[in-house]
């Protein structure tokens, strides 16, 4: 099939290099909008001609060529995705059920806060919506607390079917999702849809595939139109990235590594990875960075305020890019980070290795100023306890035995962490204590290739 005529009619030319921002990590985005309508307009003409694994390889396929997987180093092996491999895995998940059925903490209680969550009731009924569309401050906020509730239930649902056994929190999760399978169809619109569309599709992700690799509950028909939803309906609003606040372009990388182990897909996976490579190092500052924190990877001062109402904080190790801006999104953004890096050594491939100062400096920048430490918090700048941390601690400091002193005084003071609705999500109970069990030996990842 000659895509070249399909792009000249839904936007009367082509792809034009002198369009895209190049990065020195190698980044390919688009300068404007047109890479994401074009995606948009490709998807729906294949999507009438094709079938539905041929569909979702085409399309996949079609995105990323308007961003070619050049000059960077990326993960695009061949070695299959592990399943079930995302942010969890299945000796992990069987120890989470075995402490909870021992009364072994933190999951103990992290698990009775689960249960005890609206998100868990056994009666939790969906509100998927055709079209999602998201304006700045929730205005209009056109099913996206709506969507990030559902995909959030559907993980938690996930998770006590995991402890519990019981089959009617895996058919609520199949429900949730599939109820938004057969809905969504108009993607994400307004300002706010691509990252609704991150932080969506950083939590869907997860959900189907403890419910897809931990039974046979789920028909195949449904799996495959719940692949080609976050195809067709998510990747568009992230594969071109963003070039705004840093927290926005880590749940695009998380989003996008996720769908690519759940459809196994090596190249969308390999997109998130450089993703992530390219905007994590511009989001925390090491004094090694030197008088100024590295750029991010489309070079734009709007894609990296360190300052907030012309407030820059001083440049020490382990500030984030939105520290001045508020905790909420500063953890968000470090979430993200993590997740994905997390998601990744589930693969067999180390991103924790090549970014583990800045995290460490990260953690160990905020715990200061978080009970007990209370270490009084710089003028302007604002510190709280977020549902977070737990997955970067278990790395680097139960698996790996760093100290991080002030971190592991919060820790207990924060437990167990719950939902934010938006992807920081249970992670006492998958993470908390949970050492390295059922992690696959490193993976030596393959030289970039660009994407046909």
């Amino acid at each position: 099939m000659n895509v070249i005529p399909i792009w000249k009619a839904a936007r009367g030319g082509v792809l034009n290099p002198s369009q895209l921002k190049h990065s020195p990590a190698g980044k390919h985005r688009s300068s404007s909008p047109f890479c994401s309508a074009l995606n948009c307009a490709l998807i729906r003409v294949t999507s009438r001609f094709l079938s539905a694994r041929r569909r979702l390889s085409l399309v996949t396929l079609a995105l990323l060529s308007l961003c070619p997987l050049a000059g960077a180093k990326q993960d695009t092996s061949n070695v299959p995705f592990r399943h079930p491999g995302i942010l969890v895995n299945r000796a992990q998940l069987d120890l989470v059920r075995d402490r909870v059925a021992q009364g072994v903490e933190p999951q103990k209680t992290a698990f009775a806060a689960l249960l005890a969550s609206p998100l868990a009731a056994p009666d939790y009924t969906p509100t998927p919506h055709a079209t999602v569309e998201c304006g700045p401050y929730s205005r209009p906020d056109i099913g996206c607390k709506d969507e990030r509730r559902d995909a959030t239930a559907a993980y938690t649902q996930a998770l006590a079917w995991t402890v519990t056994g019981d089959e009617r929190y895996a058919r609520n999760a199949i429900r949730i999702m599939n109820a938004w399978a057969g809905t969504l169809t108009g993607g994400h619109l307004n300002d706010n849809g691509p990252v609704q569309a991150a932080w969506a599709a950083s939590v869907w992700p997860r959900a189907a595939e403890i419910i897809r690799y931990r039974g046979d509950l789920w028909p195949q028909p449904d799996i495959a139109r719940f692949q080609q939803m976050l195809v067709t309906q998510y990747v568009p609003s992230l594969i071109n990235g963003c070039d705004e606040n840093g927290n926005k372009e880590l749940a695009m990388s998380e989003a996008l590594v996720g769908i690519g182990v759940f459809n196994d897909d090596r190249v969308l996976f390999a997109h998130g990875i450089r993703m992530w490579r390219g905007r994590a190092p511009a989001y925390i500052y090491l004094k090694s960075d030197g008088p100024a924190p590295l750029a991010p990877p489309s070079g734009l001062p709007t894609s990296a305020p360190w300052s907030n109402k012309g407030y820059l904080p001083p440049l020490v190790e382990g500030l984030l890019q939105e520290t001045a801006r508020d905790p909420h999104h500063a953890a968000m953004a470090f979430a993200s980070m993590v997740n994905t890096a997390e998601t990744a050594r589930q693969q067999g491939l180390d991103l924790y290795a090549e970014q583990g100062a800045r995290i460490i400096a990260a953690m160990e920048y905020q715990a200061q100023y978080l009970p007990p430490n209370n270490t009084p918090a710089p003028e302007k700048l604002e510190f709280a306890l977020e549902p977070t941390w737990e997955i970067a601690f278990n790395h680097f400091h139960t698996r790996l035995g760093a100290a991080l002193p002030r971190m592991a005084k919060v820790l207990p003071t924060n437990r167990p962490t719950g939902a934010d609705l938006n992807h920081m999500v249970w992670e006492t109970l998958t993470h908390g204590d949970i050492g390295a069990v059922g992690l696959p030996p490193l993976v030596n990842a393959a030289p970039a290739r660009r994407a046909p």
